[in-house]
């Protein structure tokens, strides 16, 4: 899981929610679809269009606007620090849901490590083989983040460790390049396991 940096929010979103004459009851499902567009757009830019917890490429068809703390938390409803980018946008029949997917309602405060604390990196630990572990064996937030959001999915696995493997004949130098914004803006997808199993 890599840290998220907020940005400010669009300047549109800022004008609505200014705007908005039902502002004492936040409700996500009023906002416009342009503007939640422009906030969607908004969050994939500042991740660097990774999802939020398992850190596949994003794009708007393909992934959604995640509330860290769920919409049932009123008072976070419209609040862009609670919002995220997380991947599976609408989930084909059949195929196993992970992430926010897989977190739905799900909120705990001790619990669940969010990507936008500062520690959120330390928590976890990657293998060669593509699997999420927590740094502490007695770390239960760590244990019960990759359970709840089913980051060890053989899918998600077994797409880490190609990544990893696609990378073994690299240098440090080139593998250093490849772990900084592109011209894009865009991270290299499954970075944290990269940086940690190839040791940069």
């Amino acid at each position: 899981m890599k840290r998220i940096i907020k940005d400010p929010e669009p300047q549109d979103y800022s004008a609505w929610k200014e705007m908005d004459h039902m502002a004492h009851r936040p409700r996500w499902k009023r906002v416009p679809t342009s503007i939640k567009k422009k906030v969607h757009q908004s969050l994939m830019r500042e991740q660097g269009f990774i999802c939020c917890y398992c850190e596949t490429f994003v794009a708007e068809e393909d992934s959604h606007v995640e509330h860290f703390r769920p919409k049932r938390c009123e008072v976070f409803q419209l609040d862009y620090a609670n919002l995220l980018c997380s991947c599976q946008g609408e989930t084909p029949p059949g195929e196993p849901h992970h992430c926010g997917a897989s977190k739905r309602n799900w909120f705990d405060e001790e619990l669940l490590i969010s990507p936008l604390s500062p520690d959120c990196e330390d928590r976890f630990r990657f293998t060669a083989y593509g699997e999420i572990l927590p740094r502490q064996d007695n770390d239960v937030g760590a244990k019960e983040t990759i359970r709840r959001l089913r980051l060890n999915l053989p899918k998600l696995r077994s797409r880490r460790e190609a990544a990893v493997n696609a990378l073994y004949e690299s240098s440090a130098n080139e593998i250093k390049h490849l772990l900084v914004r592109n011209a894009e803006g865009r991270f290299l997808l499954y970075y944290s396991t990269i940086r940690q199993v190839l040791s940069i």
